[in-house]
């Protein structure tokens, strides 16, 4: 059974869904509890991991730990982000328990870095412990506790259309790895921006962490139903409750950091990768997905909700997620929780007192998270109904009503985090800001260009019509997509009132999408796309 130690497993709280920083410096700070005694607390020992070959380890330790991605290192981790750690392309040092100045290597020491310029928290793990049972997965947990702020520095993760009016406070997400003494585990979170930390104390907002074991038999993602997880699931929930995912299909996301979960699981038939894919997905789904991945790193937002794309060096950084209908099998048995519920709980970096904390004093200590915004979005929903008879040669049974949708860019405001988003070298500027309407069709269904002339039309019962937008493919859903409004024309009988047909609008969003660009260098850009619900007012 492994054990973090408390400092270990404090660092994981925080990394684990993205709420870590180190500080440089070495300051007070207050007791904590290790596997060699009581110290104070411990400042963050930093050093140039990107050119390290080697993990550092106190003088008298025999161990040789080499760094995560070394070649010699053994990996328990996507490939895609096993080479994006440079400190050019963004990556903060975090945590940091390889301390030479100790008398001892913790057990199960932990690692953390942040991308300032991405929003993802990283945290690996190397496992020094036994007694690991081969069919187990990972799980770990995540919640704001405290959290007298009511923050939303959650409500990215696991999410891919976000409801700005729900503020997630705990995710769960299982990993499709088996554990092993000598092996580095990582995992990554992508952070909300919350003004709000920056003005709040570690006694107001915290992150607790557990790490659990869970034995999972089958699962099915809407798709073919399959003996292993080959990817990461998160949900918004405390835990796997995996007796209730068996008998009521829960909404959960599908993570990808790369292409690979794609390429490694695809179907045999090249032209239809996602017919008899190996993550259980349904073929439209696997498909739609992979190639929003893909658009994503040419630059293209496109087939996705969520994600992002970063082009800061030679290996790609992505995170990509997709909200699917998950059904778990298994034992709900948690067998040698490393970090037990209620979890551990860390200040954050970027609040009033974050070096008075006991732990591991955050070496990056601003605020992360890159972005998010102030509201849910409104957008004005313009009516017109025909005349009854008189509108496109129907006959006086039915009609065509034009309903016109467009976005009010006061309802709400784009908060950018101070700390990434300047004018200093070591800073970013925003590039390419677009905001696009999003429609749900109500039939599941768009016909792009289709309908009378150049009015797109819905007849009851049949597809839905769109001629100023454009359609997308985002998993399961058919969605349509402009810039500064959306039209349709629907058929329909002679309704009594207008108030009477309001029922038939369908749910909307607002997708935003940016260029986040280096200051220092403008070759090294993320590509950031994310989507929210958008309310409909009817002046």
């Amino acid at each position: 059974m492994i054990k973090l130690t408390p400092r270990c497993l404090a660092a994981i709280a925080l990394l684990s869904f993205f709420s870590i920083s180190c500080k440089k410096d070495i300051h007070q700070a207050s007791v904590i509890q290790t596997s060699t005694g009581t110290r104070d607390g411990l400042p963050t020992y930093f050093f140039h991991w990107e050119s390290a070959n080697l993990m550092p380890v106190p003088s008298g330790s025999s161990q040789t730990i080499w760094v995560p991605w070394g070649n010699l290192a053994t990996k328990a981790f996507s490939p895609d982000i096993m080479y994006d750690m440079q400190p050019a392309d963004g990556w903060q040092l975090v945590y940091n328990e390889f301390d030479p100045t100790l008398p001892a290597l913790p057990n199960n020491p932990c690692f953390v870095l942040y991308n300032k310029f991405s929003g993802i928290l990283r945290i690996y793990v190397y496992v020094t412990t036994n007694g690991f049972v081969p069919s187990d997965y990972l799980t770990t947990g995540l919640s704001l506790n405290p959290n007298t702020i009511s923050s939303t520095m959650l409500n990215f993760i696991g999410q891919d259309f976000i409801d700005v009016n729900t503020h997630r406070t705990v995710f769960t997400k299982i990993e499709p790895y088996q554990m092993a003494t000598g092996a580095w585990y990582a995992a990554q979170y992508e952070i909300a921006y919350d003004p709000n930390i920056a003005t709040s104390s570690y006694t107001q907002v915290g992150l607790n962490w557990s790490l659990k074991w869970t034995y999972v038999t089958q699962i099915s993602l809407g798709g073919d139903i399959q003996g292993t997880i080959k990817g990461t699931i998160s949900t918004p929930a405390s835990g796997f409750d995996l007796s209730g995912l068996a008998s009521n299909a829960a909404t959960g996301a599908l993570e990808a950091s790369g292409l690979s979960i794609f390429q490694n699981n695809a179907g045999n038939d090249p032209a239809h990768p996602g017919t008899g894919n190996h993550l259980g997905l349904p073929a439209n789904v696997f498909e739609s997905m992979q190639s929003g991945l893909s658009s994503g790193l040419s630059g293209v937002v496109k087939n996705i909700f969520s994600g992002i794309f970063g082009s800061g060096g030679s290996t790609q950084n992505v995170d990509l997620t997709l909200n699917a209908k998950i059904t778990l099998t298994g034992s709900a048995t948690q067998s040698g929780a490393l970090i037990p519920d209620p979890g551990l709980t860390v200040g954050l970096p970027g609040t009033t007192n974050s070096q008075s904390v006991q732990g591991l004093n955050p070496y990056y200590n601003s605020p992360m998270g890159v972005f998010n915004i102030s509201a849910t979005p409104k957008l004005i929903v313009t009516d017109q109904l025909a005349t009854t008879g008189v509108s496109i040669g129907y006959g006086a049974t039915s009609r065509a009503d034009k309903h016109t949708y467009s976005i009010d860019h006061s309802s709400f405001q784009v908060l950018y985090n101070p700390a990434v988003i300047n004018t200093a070298a070591d800073g970013a500027h925003i590039e390419n800001y677009k905001e696009e309407l999003v429609m749900f069709s109500p039939s599941g269904i768009w016909l792009q260009g289709s309908g009378y002339a150049t009015d797109g039309y819905t007849e009851p019962g049949g597809p839905d019509d769109i001629t100023d937008g454009t359609v997308e493919q985002v998993g399961s859903n058919s969605v349509a997509l402009n810039s500064t409004y959306s039209t349709r024309y629907i058929i329909v009988p002679p309704l009594p009132s207008f108030t009477s047909y309001k029922v038939l609008h369908q749910t909307m969003g607002i997708r935003i999408s940016f260029n986040v660009v280096s200051n220092a260098n403008s070759a090294k850009k993320w590509l950031m796309a994310k989507t929210f619900y958008a309310d409909q007012v009817f002046p």
